[in-house]
């Protein structure tokens, strides 16, 4: 009988021989899927900290430099433009030959003169961009300024600008107007 069980033994081992050798499986563990969830997150941080970074040190987003002082202001930016509305004062604007001249009027009709007037070339999407102007006045009681050669740009046809400026009696009251260029080369 022991002769009969090993001849089956080695008849078995022969056999498992002649098989293929399986390979052992892989078990998916907690080991595993903790790998898997760290690595998962590490690329979202990843990724989220490269757009934090880029989002904060490109452009901010906002046209003024202190917008939340802007805000609590409101009110009395909208006083004061009452106030400048009933006072009957207008500007207008021309644009000749690099030269800008801004004609400010009182509510009769004529030149005011002895007026500090300033400005800003804003370019409307960055603030890096924007060009300070200080206006001279002329014998005819207008306020003129030469526009600075970076104003017109490379690109064709021209470059779209928003002037601000503001006319300041020597009593300390002001006259803002905003109007938007396009100036062409």
């Amino acid at each position: 009988m022991l002769k009969r069980q090993l001849s089956s033994l080695q008849g078995m081992e022969n056999k498992m021989a002649d098989q293929p050798v399986e390979k052992r499986k892989r078990h998916l563990t907690g080991k595993h899927v903790i790998y898997w969830v760290i690595g998962f997150f590490a690329v979202i941080f990843i990724a989220n900290g490269f757009f934090v970074y880029y989002a904060v040190s490109t452009f901010r987003g906002e046209d003024s430099m202190h917008p939340y002082q802007q805000g609590i202001d409101y009110n009395q930016t909208l006083a004061e433009r009452r106030a400048q509305a009933a006072s009957g004062w207008t500007a207008e604007i021309d644009l000749e030959e690099g030269r800008l001249e801004l004609k400010i009027r009182n509510g009769d009709g004529t030149y005011i003169p002895g007026l500090k007037v300033t400005g800003v070339l804003k370019h409307p999407t960055e603030t890096d961009l924007d060009i300070p102007l200080t206006f001279a006045q002329t014998e005819a009681n207008t306020y003129i300024v030469s526009i600075p050669p970076e104003a017109y740009g490379h690109e064709a046809p021209g470059k779209e600008w928003d002037l601000h400026t503001v006319a300041r009696k020597p009593d300390g009251s002001k006259f803002k107007t905003r109007n938007e260029l396009w100036l062409k080369q």
